[in-house]
């Protein structure tokens, strides 16, 4: 039996009476006005039970997959009500991220081994793989940019040694692709601010905290969370960083938090929170609700360090956030075990 979900205003204050943690504590900041979030099922293609929201234009289009009893995964997009379907590709395939203009960019895996797979484009209404050599077994993009440039990095054999090279694919020459400098030794690409900052994690081998911006061959760690014994970030949007962090709590259980690194650096943690899905570039955030607290499988959204609001349904999760201040994720049922890929917008 899941456990009684608190009533809003009960929420609001459980949320409210945490505490924000920065270098320098402070008391959690009184909340504005709420939205009262309007949720709308998109639709889905015959034959397809299920699908998700996974990227945005930022001016009110979507994208993201839908799948059926096959389990194979369907391209979609969703603008101005209407739905385009790119085919049908494997069962993991993933969007990955959305330009102005409309084009996705994405990930197929092959299944088989080594791991192997490739990265893809919609182009002329279809996807697309996008160029490598043949002595390339895993291609993978994380960022197109408004003029269509896209970025992302191969892992395969190069001058006959095997090695991860980040490359580049020019929107006026979409048949090439350009080797791009390397990357911080162990640099992990989260994700790609507008302006080309790279948000980096690190793996293991630099200690249990590493995470950092990358732009113009100069890494930029972020501000460490006292305490702190893993460290992750999500997304970045015009400087502000998403992540998660895990600490022990006052009991000695190593809890997880919601993060947020500012523009000015300062590192913030969201009270109430488990984990953190995306961010606009205002400071719209969504965040998962940490169960433990009783917020059952809630998510909340934040401007900044100011708690906002509660999605209206459990089993709702945030995948994107648009910088028209519209929310793109899924709602999951759980009697069916279907997800119906829904948006959110603000009805104050």
């Amino acid at each position: 039996m899941r456990p009684r979900v608190p009533g809003r205003a009960a929420l609001f204050a459980v949320l409210l009476s945490g505490v924000l943690h920065t270098p320098a504590a402070a008391a959690a900041p009184a909340a504005a006005t709420a939205c009262t979030w309007q949720a709308s099922t998109l639709p889905l293609p015959s034959g397809t039970t299920s699908g998700r929201v996974s990227a945005t234009d930022h001016q009110g289009g979507y994208s993201g997959t839908a799948w059926g009893a096959d389990g194979r995964r369907r391209v979609l997009s969703w603008k101005d009500g209407t739905t385009t379907d790119y085919g049908t590709g494997g069962p993991n395939d993933q969007v990955v991220a959305q330009n102005s203009a409309g084009t996705i960019i994405g990930y197929s895996p092959i299944a088989y081994a080594p791991p192997a797979g490739h990265a893809w484009s919609t182009r002329n209404g279809k996807k697309a793989p996008l160029p490598k050599p043949a002595t390339v077994y895993v291609s993978s993009a994380y960022a197109i940019k408004d003029n269509g440039d896209i970025t992302g990095w191969m892992w395969g054999t190069f001058d006959g040694v095997w090695q991860t090279r980040h490359v580049r694919w020019p929107a006026d020459r979409p048949t090439e692709f350009e080797m791009m400098p390397d990357l911080p030794k162990d640099a992990v690409v989260a994700d790609v601010d507008d302006d080309g900052t790279m948000l980096l994690n690190f793996n293991g081998n630099q200690g249990t905290y590493a995470v950092g911006l990358w732009r113009d061959g100069t890494t930029t760690h972020l501000a460490e969370i006292p305490g702190a014994t893993r460290t992750t970030v999500r997304a970045i949007s015009n400087g502000r960083v998403i992540g998660e962090t895990a600490r022990p709590d006052a009991t000695g259980k190593t809890a997880t938090d919601g993060v947020l690194w500012d523009q000015d650096g300062s590192v913030h943690i969201l009270p109430g929170t488990a984990s953190v899905s995306g961010i606009n570039r205002d400071g719209l955030i969504g965040a998962a609700l940490d169960p433990d607290k009783n917020n059952d499988y809630l998510t909340g959204i934040w401007r900044l360090q100011t708690f906002d609001s509660v999605l209206g349904n459990a089993d709702s999760s945030v995948t994107v956030v648009g910088n028209d201040g519209t929310i793109g994720g899924y709602r999951f049922n759980p009697a069916t075990a279907r997800s119906q890929p829904t948006i959110w917008r603000c009805g104050r």
